[in-house]
């Protein structure tokens, strides 16, 4: 190490980085993976889930929970779960909650968290109780201790009753599917709902428990989806329910492998983790090619060494052994530098991953697995080093065989080939996922969405008078623009629905989205009107009249010209279309735009206003004015609907900057031991670029001569690299309906960056060695 000093500090830095880079993803991945799993026996635990026609769902009919309980052998438990956001009042102060569920009692016994009051086995018995989280109860009472038997109320939902803690739970895990804030007995939505068809409607999750003797094999599971799809085709007889297809999603696959309509937020991508294990895989690959480069590169100086052991008597297994030694020795020190790194990145890498990721070195499992990944990691650069170095012949190199200097030179040219090609895969799908996460963006969806602030309307009180006092204020009151109500924001619009018309062929029923409007909608949205009218104050009879999306005619089979007046039926109330809007995306654009029924209502769940640019603040400050006078001291909070657009992209956008951050590091490395190799190579070369001095080669000569056998090993890895880059992000933006073309520029960019940066990491040496007296030059050897 003292000898070669630059040498081993590339080495050192580039499989610290490496290690570095690889615990990060472990840690997040270990992170993806570890969800639900602190759920005691997590295996027996699933959710139901169904397809109608193409149509995922999370949400099943809340009659399948007591049926499967008392009709299929097996089940030890059934729970219900339903989610809703109300205003919480408590004392004199309001709070918006938008985490909160209604459940049954089984819940706790289902799931594992942790009551630090109350008793799980009656905590949710009673109608009128709540149990809310540690936060939550700090956040109301200032105290865990001064929580219990409080009250609180819950605005337009129990009317007249006041609900009492009757429990308080530790935080929900990070790394808990289901994040809440307040849980609430699910009989008090079962009073407020009349279900005279509880198999039609699919607006609740439920989850099922096997008995602890069953065990949870593909059989098993197999054999329950067939029992309930068959109890509930049973059911259902001469009922109207909706064609669909059960089946049961187990518990610990749910944050991974969950792409249905209606679920819960904050899923991640199993697609994802297993590009980032792929990408870990790449970067500690380079970094043990930096050291197999170096290693090989440096054998000549080592050969008399080798060739003298050998003659005192040392076998080649234990000379192997020694440079094995040598290596995880180096391995290891570079282990103590990434853990420093990991330390002093991991702050940042939470902000990006949105994660709350901690190294704890005290943990044995994961100090196990970090130690295997080191080893891993020695062994793999250090083997065919040991193994190259201890094969010397004695007889040649106690003679100064000088051909051993080039020894491994074809070796050394393919690894940096293969590294420079993985680096340069990173690069394109850098470059590809950047452009299609700005088509995203960028892409015309519809409708204008900036400028659009909306505020969640309190549902207190008269709901339509208050809408109705609500839009005479906003008229009244000076530059507020355009201004709609609605049942949904366009990021996340209505619940699955049967849509069927008169004439319709049997089996052709459409299941469409369904939302509810006022008629400023199309105004406000700036959507287009491709025939007939919309929803106006100079008509009557809104409430059986109904406007379709161009998606919604098309699955009918009818034409957007001759649909207006065609009659249509959707949950249970017919009524004419009279107009046809082109399509616009209310879902994320990986999804296709799917029919969509709009229907007038005078009230809504979001106020929706068209702000003039450079005016938001006045514009905000102004609404906040007109929503006070008519809902007093109820929270009023906004949001910004462009911005809720991009956060259905937020997987996507982290993967990016995660992507993005994890090429310049594998470029990076790569130019490590590309700048190692280009030093050992230019101080073999001294003598020679001495003479060449002396016989006239000028500097500029001199630099091409010594970089271009690197620049062509970099331009062998650009037609290895873009094919295989081409195919893997082929493969991922076939995931996305709509989606760009992979231009040539991008291959070209990546190629052109490449080469100069290859080009860039060598000349600092190449030139240094131009620049140089040849006269100490051919004095130094």
């Amino acid at each position: 190490m003292r000898s070669h000093k630059l040498f081993m500090g590339l080495n050192i830095f580039g499989l610290a980085s490496g290690l570095a880079c690889t615990i990060l993803i472990f840690l997040w991945v270990q992170d993806e993976f570890s969800f639900d799993r602190f759920n005691p026996g997590a295996d027996r635990i699933f959710r139901l889930t169904a397809k109608i026609k193409d149509i995922g769902s999370a949400m099943v009919p809340p009659a399948f929970a007591a049926a499967i309980k008392t009709e299929i052998p097996g089940i030890k438990n059934t729970t219900r779960i339903t989610p809703l956001q109300k205003i919480v009042t408590v004392g004199t102060r309001k709070f918006d909650e938008k985490r909160m569920y209604y459940v049954d009692n089984y819940f706790l016994q289902v799931f594992n968290y942790p009551l630090l009051r109350g008793n799980k086995a009656d905590a949710l018995l009673a109608p009128n109780g709540v149990v809310i989280t540690k936060a939550t109860a700090i956040r109301y009472f200032g105290s865990v201790g001064q929580a219990m038997g409080q009250s609180i109320y819950i605005d337009n939902d129990i009317k007249g009753a006041t609900l009492q803690v009757t429990g308080v739970l530790k935080d929900v895990p990070a790394n808990s599917h289901l994040q809440f804030d307040l849980l609430l007995p699910i009989e008090n939505s079962d009073r407020q709902v009349i279900q005279p068809q509880p198999w039609r409607y699919f607006d609740c999750y439920i989850y099922i428990q096997l008995a602890d003797q069953v065990k949870p094999n593909a059989g098993v599971v197999r054999d329950l989806e067939e029992r309930i799809n068959a109890m509930r085709n049973r059911a259902i007889v001469n009922t109207p329910a909706v064609p669909a297809s059960i089946s049961v999603q187990p518990l610990t696959d749910i944050h991974l492998h969950s792409h249905f309509g209606h679920d819960v937020d904050g899923q991640g991508n199993i697609q994802y983790v297993r590009i980032f294990m792929l990408v870990a895989g790449f970067i500690i690959f380079i970094a043990c090619i930096n050291f197999m480069n170096l290693a090989t590169a440096l054998s000549s100086s080592r050969a008399k060494e080798v060739g003298l052991r050998k003659t005192v008597g040392a076998l080649r297994w234990q000379l192997t052994l020694q440079f094995i030694g040598e290596s995880l020795l180096l391995a290891f020190i570079s282990l103590g530098f990434a853990l420093l790194l990991v330390s002093a990145s991991l702050p940042f890498f939470n902000t990006l991953s949105s994660k709350s990721i901690h190294l704890d070195l005290a943990d044995i499992k994961l100090g196990i697995k970090i130690l295997t990944i080191t080893i891993f990691a020695g062994l793999l650069a250090g083997s065919y080093p040991a193994f190259y170095i201890s094969s010397f012949n004695v007889t040649k190199v106690l003679k100064g065989d000088h051909s051993l200097k080039s020894g491994g030179t074809s070796l050394r040219n393919g690894l940096v080939v293969l590294q420079f090609s993985i680096s340069v895969v990173l690069m394109v799908s850098t470059v590809v996922i950047y452009n299609q996460l700005r088509f995203i963006h960028n892409r015309d969806i519809g409708f204008d969405k900036e400028n659009l602030l909306y505020i969640p309307m309190p549902e207190v009180g008269d709901l339509t008078d208050n809408a109705g006092a609500l839009k005479s204020a906003l008229s009244q009151s000076p530059g507020i623009g355009d201004y709609t109500i609605t049942s949904d924001l366009p990021t996340d619009v209505g619940t699955n629905t049967p849509l069927t018309w008169r004439g319709m062929e049997n089996g052709s029923l459409v299941i469409c989205h369904w939302m509810n409007v006022d008629e400023n909608y199309l105004k406000t949205f700036g959507m287009t009107l491709l025939t007939g009218r919309f929803y106006s104050g100079d008509f009557k009879g809104g409430d059986s009249a109904y406007i379709v999306n161009e998606s919604a005619v098309k699955a009918m089979r009818m034409d957007p010209a001759t649909a207006v007046g065609k009659m249509i039926t959707v949950r249970g109330r017919e009524g004419a279309i009279i107009g046809v809007v082109k399509d616009f995306n209310f879902r994320p654009v990986y999804a296709p735009i799917e029919p969509l029924v709009i229907r007038q209502r005078a009230f809504g769940d979001f106020l929706i206003v068209r702000t003039a640019a450079g005016s938001m603040q006045k514009t905000i400050a102004a609404v906040r004015n007109c929503f006070r006078r008519v809902y007093g001291s109820n929270p009023f909070s906004y949001g910004f609907v462009d911005q809720d657009l991009d956060h259905l992209y937020l997987a996507e956008t982290r993967m990016g900057s995660l992507f993005n951050g994890f090429s310049v590091l594998s470029i990076i490395i790569s130019c490590l031991g590309l700048f190692g190799l280009a030093a050992f190579a230019t101080q073999r070369r001294t003598k020679e670029i001495g003479i060449r001095k002396v016989l006239g080669a000028d500097k500029a000569g001199i630099v091409l001569l010594l970089a271009k056998e690197f620049l062509k090993l970099v331009a062998i890895s650009l037609l290895i690299a873009f094919p295989v880059a081409w195919y893997a992000m082929n493969r991922w933006l076939q995931g996305f309906v709509y989606r760009i073309n992979i231009s040539g520029w991008v291959f070209a960019a990546a190629g052109t960056a490449a080469l100069l940066i290859a080009f860039l990491t060598v000349s600092y040496q190449t030139i240094s060695a131009a620049i140089a007296n040849p006269v100490h030059s051919l004095k130094s050897e």
